[in-house]
Formats: C-alpha cells, sequence, structure tokens
C-alpha cells in the first residue's frame, strides 16, 4: 500500500483505530439543537466517517451554559443523560460508529475569552484584568475551580451514556485549561501560579477528575497549542513537559497551534500563506517529552503529507481539520488510488466566516454564522440545505450544452455527467481553466491551481465532450441539438473613464507572457483582485502602491481571510492609500485625490487597474438558443468569487432533470 503509515491500524487504551486519521472537532456539539442546523451537522460528522476517517470528534461542547459557553445555546442539563438535547447529541456517536470510526467528543470552557450573557458571571480565568473590549475578567477562587472541574466530569459521563468511546478535552486555542497553563495569561502567585508544575495544577485537577469519573477505559484525548505564538506566551517545550505529565490520565494528545483572539497571526487556522503542516515542528518537540500517542493537525491538506510526516516519526496521527470539509472522501479516496480526485482545502476560511481579531463580519445575509460553519469553496456539497443525494433524481439522460469552461462550467459539467447526462463543453480559448489560469504564475495561488487543475483533471476522465477553441454561436447551438444549456461564459475587466486609462493594463494582464512591469508599479484599486495581484506584485520584487476609493482595502472580503491578506501585504512592504480616487493616468504615474480634494501625484514605472469585473453578454446566445431551456451561471450572472461559481455550477446542473 502506497500510504501505509497513514492506514496502519492501531489500538489505544483497547479501542481499535482503523488508521491514523482523525477528523478534528469542527460541528459545535449542541448546533443540533437548532433544528435547520442539526441535518447538516449529522451530515458534516456521517460524512467523515463515512470518508473513512478512523476516529471522527464532534466539536466545541461548553460544559455548562454559564460561565463556559462561548456560543448560545439551549441549556443542556448533563447531570442527566436523557431527553431531546441527549438524543440528539447520542445521534452523532451512532453515525460515528455506524462506519467503524471512533467517536469522541470535544468538551471546553472558554474561561476569559466567553462574551457574558445577560444575567450571566463575568468571565472567569486565572488571572483578574480587563480585556481590550473592556470586559472584566474574574480570576477563579477555589469553589470556582471545583466547579469546572466537576462539570467537566459530569459532562463527560453524559457522552460516555451518550455512546462516545471517549472525549476531547480543550486544553488550546488560549481557552481556559491552557490560560492557566500560558504564563500569558497566568500570573497567580499561589499554587496555581509561576512554575510549569503550579500553572498545570488545574488543568491536570480536571483530567484527573474526568479519567475518576469516566473510569480507565473510556478514551480521554488532550486538545493541546504547540505554542501560543504571541510573546509571552507558552512554547512547545513547556508544552510537551505538560504532556507528559498527562501520562497515565489522558491517552492521547493532539497538537493544534495558537490563540483564539488572534486566529491567523498565530496560525491557529493557517491562511494560504502559511506552510502546509505548520505545527508539525511543535508536535514533534511536544512528542519528544512523552510515549503518549502524539497528532498534529493544521494546514495539512494530502495523503502525501500525512504520510511523511507518520514516516518521519513526528506525529503518531495526523488531524485533518479544514480538509474534512473539502473533501471528507481523503481516507477512502487515497487508500483506494484516487489521490488525484481529492479535493485539497485551499484555507480561504469560506468555512469559518469570521475573526475573533477583525470581528464577525459574514457575508450580508440573515443567517446566523453557526450556519455558515462547514461551508465551502471547492466542495459544493458542503452545507447544502438538503443532502445531495436526497434532492431529485433525471429522468432521463439529457443533452447538456455547457458554454465556457471556467470553474463553473467545469463544475456544471462535471455534476451533469454524474448524473447521467451526456455533456458538451464549448471553450472559446485553447485550455480549460478561465480566470482561473492566473494561478498558473501567481506566487499564492498555489492551492487554488491545484484545485484548477483538478476540475481540468476532473473533466477529462469523465464522458465529457470538451470542444476547446470554439465559440459558442447559433452554428455551435445547431449542431449540438441540446435538451439544456448552462451559460458561463464569465467576466472581464471593467474599462475605468478615467484619463489616461490607456497607459495602464488590466490586474489579469501581469499574468501574461509579455507583462513587462518595472520596479515602481502603481495599482489602481484595493478590492480583492486589487490586493491580491498587487500582492503578487510585491513578493516578485516589485513596490507596489495600492489606491483604493473605500475607507478600507479589500473591502469584499472579510473575517480572517481579508486579515490574512492585510497581513501578508504589510509583510510585502506595500503602501495601502484609501479613501481616495484616482483622476489622471500618466506612463509615469497617478494623479489621485484625497476625501479632502487635496490632489496627489504618484510616480510611477507602471499602472495597473483593478476596478471590477462586468459579466459578458450573453443576449447573442439567449436569442440563439430560442426555445431551449438554459440557465446562466457564474460571472456572466455577477461577478463573484470562486465559491458562488462552484456552487451555482452544481446547483444548475442538479436542476436538470
Amino acid at each position: 500500500m502506497q500510504y501505509r503509515y497513514l492506514f496502519q491500524p492501531w489500538y489505544v487504551n483497547g479501542h481499535f483505530v482503523k488508521n491514523r486519521v482523525m477528523c478534528a472537532p469542527m460541528v459545535f456539539g449542541a448546533v443540533v439543537q437548532h433544528p435547520e442546523a442539526a441535518p447538516r451537522a449529522y451530515r458534516k460528522i456521517e460524512g467523515a466517517a463515512k470518508g473513512g476517517a478512523g476516529i471522527v470528534c464532534v466539536g466545541e461542547t461548553s460544559v455548562n451554559s454559564t460561565d463556559a459557553e462561548r456560543i448560545p445555546f439551549e441549556p443542556i442539563d448533563f447531570a442527566h443523560p436523557s431527553g431531546k438535547h441527549f438524543e440528539a447529541i447520542k445521534r452523532y456517536s451512532d453515525l460515528i460508529k455506524k462506519h467503524g470510526a471512533v467517536a469522541l467528543i470535544e468538551l471546553s470552557h472558554a474561561g476569559g475569552e466567553k462574551d457574558p450573557l445577560p444575567g450571566h458571571p463575568n468571565p472567569w480565568g486565572p488571572t483578574s484584568f480587563i480585556r481590550k473590549d473592556g470586559q472584566q475578567v474574574d480570576a477563579m477562587d477555589p469553589a470556582m475551580m471545583k466547579k469546572v472541574r466537576d462539570d467537566f466530569a459530569t459532562a463527560a459521563l453524559y457522552m460516555k451514556a451518550a455512546g462516545f468511546d471517549g472525549v476531547l478535552l480543550h486544553a488550546g486555542h488560549g481557552w481556559l485549561l491552557s490560560q492557566f497553563l500560558s504564563p500569558l495569561w497566568n500570573k497567580r502567585d499561589d499554587e496555581y501560579g509561576g512554575s510549569l508544575e503550579n500553572r498545570a495544577r488545574f488543568p491536570l485537577a480536571v483530567f484527573k477528575a474526568v479519567r475518576d469519573a469516566v473510569g480507565p477505559r473510556f478514551l480521554l484525548e488532550a486538545r493541546v497549542s504547540g505554542r501560543d505564538g504571541v510573546p509571552g506566551g507558552i512554547e512547545a517545550d513547556e508544552v510537551g513537559r505538560f504532556v507528559h505529565m498527562l501520562e497515565g490520565i489522558a491517552d492521547t494528545a493532539h497538537v493544534s497551534n495558537g490563540i483564539y483572539t488572534h486566529p491567523v497571526v498565530t496560525n491557529q487556522f493557517s491562511s494560504m500563506y502559511a506552510a502546509h503542516g505548520c505545527n508539525v515542528e511543535p508536535a514533534a518537540t511536544i512528542k519528544s517529552h512523552t510515549a503518549m500517542p502524539v497528532g498534529v493537525v493544521g494546514g495539512i491538506n494530502s495523503p502525501e503529507l500525512a504520510e511523511t510526516i507518520l514516516a518521519q516519526g513526528k506525529a503518531d496521527y495526523i488531524v485533518f481539520g479544514r480538509q474534512m470539509i473539502a473533501d471528507p472522501e481523503l481516507p477512502n479516496k487515497a487508500r483506494t488510488g484516487r489521490e488525484k480526485e481529492i479535493r485539497r482545502c485551499i484555507r480561504c476560511y469560506k468555512c469559518f466566516p469570521g475573526s475573533p481579531e477583525a470581528g464577525y463580519e459574514t457575508e450580508p445575509d440573515d443567517e446566523p454564522m453557526f450556519m455558515k460553519v462547514g461551508s465551502c469553496t471547492i466542495n459544493p456539497r458542503a452545507n447544502l440545505p438538503v443532502a445531495p443525494e436526497e434532492m431529485p433524481r433525471p429522468t432521463e439522460s439529457r443533452k447538456v450544452l455547457i458554454v465556457g469552461g471556467g470553474a463553473a462550467g467545469m463544475q456544471a459539467a462535471i455534476t451533469a455527467a454524474d448524473r447521467g447526462h451526456r455533456v458538451t463543453l464549448v471553450e472559446r480559448s485553447s485550455e480549460l481553466g478561465g480566470i482561473l489560469k492566473f494561478t498558473d504564475r501567481d506566487v499564492d495561488k498555489a492551492d487554488l491551481r491545484d484545485f484548477k487543475d483538478l476540475l481540468v483533471y476532473e473533466t477529462g476522465i469523465r464522458d465529457i465532450k470538451v470542444r476547446l477553441n470554439t465559440p459558442a454561436t447559433a452554428e455551435t447551438i445547431a449542431q449540438e441539438v441540446p435538451d439544456a444549456v448552462i451559460l458561463a461564459v464569465g467576466s472581464s475587466p471593467v474599462v475605468p473613464p478615467i484619463k489616461g486609462i490607456e497607459n495602464a493594463i488590466p490586474a489579469l494582464a501581469v499574468y501574461d507572457d509579455d507583462a513587462v512591469l518595472a520596479q515602481r508599479v502603481v495599482m489602481v484599486g484595493g478590492g480583492l483582485v486589487g490586493c491580491e495581484t498587487g500582492l503578487h506584485l510585491a513578493k516578485s520584487g516589485h513596490e507596489v502602491t495600492v489606491v483604493e476609493m473605500l475607507p478600507r482595502a479589500a473591502n469584499e472580503s472579510y473575517g480572517m481571510y481579508r486579515e490574512a491578506l492585510l497581513l501578508e501585504m504589510q509583510k510585502a512592504g506595500m503602501r495601502i492609500i484609501t479613501s481616495a480616487k484616482c483622476t489622471e493616468i500618466a506612463r509615469s504615474g497617478v494623479q489621485i485625490e484625497r476625501e479632502d480634494a487635496t490632489q496627489e501625484w504618484f510616480e510611477a514605472d507602471a499602472v495597473v487597474y483593478a476596478l471590477g469585473m462586468r459579466p459578458n453578454a450573453t443576449e447573442d446566445l439567449q436569442t440563439a438558443l430560442g426555445s431551449i431551456p438554459y440557465v446562466k451561471i457564474g460571472d456572466c450572472v455577477r461577478a463573484a468569487k470562486v465559491d458562488a461559481a462552484i456552487k451555482e455550477g452544481f446547483l444548475a446542473a442538479m436542476d436538470i432533470l
């Protein structure tokens, strides 16, 4: 077998695990109380187990609804394992074990990071302090500590009754147990502060209370951060010493990284700008301190990397997080030699659309944030309101014509072919890929390029007739005589009415073979495309100034992705000017106008513009189609991001019956 380490079975505390793949906790345990969220949550959890993971862990479940809870759901009476909430939680374990996986659930306490609800106490932590947002955090006294210990133990017993094989105790990410461990938060001068032995005293007491409650054969996993990732925080060596202290109490340790309040800069959620496997070395350090099996999570999106980590002895099992949303079938595909078909996570943060640091900005709709968790740019099946297999099946095989070989068109073709339709895809250029062809040259878009290449590959291995160098015309339609048509003809750059615009080039043109740009570049337009293209130029050795009319750059982006992008732009030394418009472009620079009407001249060796995309016209095609049913998808409807193109392509094909 190619992945002999990854698919090596093992036993942990008497429990058989069929491979070294664990699905990280990513689905809020209590979200099943929400009637619309419940089906989605169950599908995500079952999908990971069905996809071949050896261990599947249900995510964040607060041990009480007063001092521990970060996201308010209906209180669960953990002291009495019965009733509707118990049955809802139990269904998780049933679905996981149904597919031969070991079932865990994460128990957590937010500690000082909790946002108090009306009638609830101030957040609790090891030390009293006032947060940046002005919220008072109260130092825990012995009575508070006893309550938390008991709450963890009671919740663990509840989960044991619900059929879980074990629990994961969250001792990382700057939450309560890690707050006690870390000198960043723990400033106590009693027996719970100072030395590592003292800082570890309360977390160890919690783990021991859980072990005493559940007995010796119930699995107990510790989730730790390899390092806090900020000055004054805990480092891997001390974390390793703490994990060593857990021997004989816990069974495994799963190494993540960073802290909840700074998820991007500390790699709690690694961005596309971070190395894959960014937590491997801290995990290896921790593993050197303990005989306990150590797992690692963080930017691992391929079986090849997972196998290498295991083969090098830097971890004993691999924890896949967001990758299991991008493709829960990764284990099965790798095991059966279908690695090329794996949709590999691009770390765009679509699945976790907020940022504790930058604010929980989301796309402009009324859907609660927790309902968005688990969506995915590259997996259109993720987080749908209904399961794809429950959607109506085609009544017969249709002849489907798809116009446009970009992301939307290729996804539509793949889905339509999988549904049994006879598919022809026509593309006016000499290759598939559409606008994503720029990823072949962008220095930061290797993962997105891999996805584009995957779409091309998936199109090629199916019975799809691809006609390149074929503009869609009335003659094309007449030749194909389709039963249904999907128009995915994309968009083109908006050419703004700025004096001297002929002296500038559109953003995507910088990736062309003949694009020769000198040292100083001014990017007119600081939306997402302008910022990303400007970043590519900056990393390619250019001095880049971005001019944006709005008060902030990358305005149409949000959450952790925007945070990561701006951080990377800062690292690259880019100059960003907001609340300013370009009034004139010359060969030697640009004239801008500030909000107060003052004018400034910026010298440049080249000027690039990124001021939006305009949908390509489809009126002639629509006329030629006559009575043939059609649908428009992707950028030819409105210029949007890759996630919209993929989802629209998928749904359009699913609607052909």
